[in-house]
């Protein structure tokens, strides 16, 4: 019997999502402003990935001080009332 497309069961266990990540990474006197998308399945995932980033971008520093700005999920569903009927999502 072959199923119908309501049949068809989709299961999301590990979904990839986007988040964006924008943070002051600062080694000793030099402080550097970061904005970037990292895809991970939860917050503690993003923050390994966070940190796997800061150990690749600054491979040389013994100490890195980072702040925080903004770790959140993008939304992948548009929102329409912010085109104002000049363009089409």
């Amino acid at each position: 019997m072959t199923n119908t497309w309501e049949d068809v069961t989709w299961e999301e266990e590990h979904s990839l999502k986007e988040w964006v990540v924008e943070y002051i990474a600062k080694v000793g006197e030099d402080s550097t402003h970061h904005l970037t998308v990292i895809h991970g399945t939860g917050m503690e995932d993003v923050q390994k990935q966070l940190m796997h980033e800061l150990r690749t971008t600054y491979m040389e520093a013994s100490e890195i001080e980072v702040t925080v700005l903004r770790m959140e999920e993008i939304e992948t569903e548009p929102n329409a009332f912010m085109f104002n009927d000049t363009f089409t999502p």
